[in-house]
């Protein structure tokens, strides 16, 4: 089994930006040398007709061409993500950098120039004999298709790379999965409970954010011993604020391997910490009402993703969970700090704007009306709050009526 902290890195080099290239490279070096393996199998009357210049012409062709095309890109891609940092959030380029069609762009741009290079170089010795150079043709061609297919997706993709909209469709996606994942397995395996007031206590040896936890690890080390698991993926912890609490003591070793268990990171990542992707998008809808840029239908977005964000995540909750660790227990993750992380601060940002107060109230009435008994206490909370922010905030006495008649609609499902 691979253990979670090989599993990261694992995740984090494939969602590189350098990884896809060099893996494209690769590839094109490894033809390269595999086309004299192939030539025996290439008909004779093929290689009289495909000549050195041909083959040479085209490697020259791409060699030429594509450096700068993939610098040109890189460039693009670097400008876009300053932008969607500064009109978003700069917390998104994480996920813009994952983008799958530019890192196919610019692999198949890198990719490319090292075959044209790599083939020149070999075209100039005798490591290819006729039908080798015809191999290498052929390839040529399959390059060049697949350069001009890359360049046909790169340019569809150029009109929204950077966008704020582009930016909001990124960040759902990536809190969907982390809602999807919890909602599947909310309480990691183990039984949900509060921790005990008594225990022995385990503690961090580093500051940072807690980003993955190994609970099979954590299960196999303290095998019969009564667990209580007090963080959840995404807490920052600091030497002083307890991970686990154990029923009995537990001895260096035990305490070693179970401390290891725990993934602790310089940044929060939206894969295992769904608060975080509500946060982020919360700090998109801030960043928008800012009075420097004043989009309040940005805001009004930001709230209809969250509301169907969790939504989704409460449909999707499983009534029975599957317990595979009965001496593990796991608080769960509180609808209140969801809900907080994902409305709490459009509420003060956007006080004094009906429009994103109104949108508000309605989500707010949404969520609600959808699962009462999950939503409702909270949602009735954050819309009081809501109201008194914007009572102080609004001027006119019309948009304060119209306002608390919207929050009454909410008020009166009690």
């Amino acid at each position: 089994m691979i253990s979670v902290h090989v599993e990261r890195i694992l995740t984090r080099t494939r969602s590189s930006l350098w990884f896809r290239p060099a893996l494209y490279a690769a590839v094109a070096v490894a033809t390269l040398l595999l086309a004299p393996v192939i030539a025996p199998f290439i008909p004779v009357r093929l290689v009289r007709l495909i000549g050195l210049d041909g083959v040479y012409d085209l490697l020259d062709a791409l060699a030429n061409s594509l450096l700068a095309v993939a610098i040109f890109s890189l460039g693009i891609m670097a400008s876009s993500m300053q932008v969607a940092a500064g009109a978003a959030t700069p917390r998104a380029r994480p996920l813009l950098m994952q983008d799958r069609t530019a890192q196919n762009a610019i692999s198949t741009f890198i990719g490319g120039f090292i075959f044209a290079i790599v083939g020149i170089v070999g075209l100039s010795t005798s490591y290819y004999n006729d039908a080798s150079r015809v191999v290498l043709f052929f390839a040529s061609c399959v390059v060049i298709a697949a350069v001009i297919l890359s360049l046909i997706r790169w340019i569809g993709q150029l009109s929204s790379l950077g966008d704020v909209s582009e930016v909001i469709d990124r960040l759902e996606e990536a809190t969907a999965g982390a809602l999807a994942a919890h909602a599947r397995d909310p309480f990691m395996g183990g039984l949900p409970g509060l921790a005990p007031p008594d225990g022995f206590d385990l503690f961090p040896d580093r500051f940072g954010y807690l980003e993955t936890v190994n609970i099979p690890e954590i299960a196999r080390t303290a095998e019969h011993i009564p667990l209580c698991l007090l963080v959840r993926p995404g807490a920052y912890l600091d030497p002083t604020r307890p991970m686990l609490r154990a029923a009995r003591f537990l001895d260096e070793e035990t305490g070693a391997r179970l401390r290891a268990a725990f993934v602790i990171g310089p940044d929060r990542s939206f894969d295992h910490d769904p608060r975080f992707g509500l946060i982020v998008l919360s700090e998109v809808a801030s960043r928008a009402l800012s009075p420097g840029v004043n989009d309040p239908g940005t805001a009004i977005d930001v709230i209809g993703t969250s509301v169907g964000l969790l939504a989704r995540w409460s449909d999707d909750l499983a009534p029975q969970p599957e317990v595979r660790h009965p001496q593990l227990h796991v608080a769960p993750l509180s609808v209140t700090d969801l809900m907080e992380d994902a409305f709490r601060w459009i509420a003060r940002d956007g006080a004094g704007q009906l429009e994103v107060q109104i949108r508000l109230q309605k989500g707010l009435a949404t969520l609600a009306a959808h699962d009462p008994g999950l939503f409702g206490a909270a949602a009735r909370a954050l819309s009081h709050e809501a109201l008194d922010r914007a009572a102080r905030a609004m001027e006119l006495p019309q948009d304060i009526e119209r306002l608390r008649a919207e929050a009454a609609r909410l008020a009166t499902a009690e």
